[in-house]
């Protein structure tokens, strides 16, 4: 395989000398996400936080037979690797539903992944539909019409609304 050079590319060259396919890439910083001084983190690294806190509250939750996990979807047991934090309303569409416990459960990555990508009349996905189906059993009839009311909130998610997040989840783990 040839490396890159500016001579060998034949794709279109940008101001810093390197196409979009063989520009270097920025290493993400490395987040603690058990450090103290939660004040100094910016907004992205709160996410990142409130993510993986998300993600070990629901693990710490979470019946466990044989260190598997249970996925109401597909109705099977999975470890810990195969399981998904999975949003009924997308994580991306609001912050207001993107920690909500009721929008937010461990489900099969396969479900999440595989699923998802299976058109079903009149939902986003036949993983939609069937997680649509397990929150009415879980909460009731309403629980979309609530979600989808929060995600619809207009006010901004702020630093403060990261830190009560973060504090909330890592005192529930």
């Amino acid at each position: 395989m040839k490396k890159y050079n500016k001579e060998n590319c034949n794709n279109i060259v940008f101001s810093k000398g390197f196409c979009k396919f063989h520009a270097p890439h920025k290493k993400q910083k490395k987040t603690d996400f058990n450090t103290e001084d939660l004040e100094s983190l910016s907004l992205s690294e709160l996410k990142r936080t409130a993510d993986y806190w998300l993600r070990q509250y629901l693990l710490k939750s979470a019946e466990k037979i044989n260190g598997k996990i249970y996925c109401p979807i597909k109705n099977k047991w999975y470890s810990e690797d195969k399981m998904h934090v999975c949003h009924y309303i997308d994580r991306g569409k609001s912050m207001w539903t993107r920690y909500d416990l009721k929008n937010c459960h461990l489900l099969s990555a396969e479900s999440n992944t595989w699923d998802a990508q299976i058109p079903y009349e009149g939902y986003k996905s036949k993983h939609h539909f069937e997680y649509e189906i397990y929150l009415k059993s879980l909460y009731s009839d309403d629980v979309i019409d609530e979600l989808t009311n929060l995600s619809n909130k207009k006010d901004v998610f702020t630093k403060s609304n990261y830190l009560n997040v973060i504090n909330e989840l890592k005192n529930g783990c």
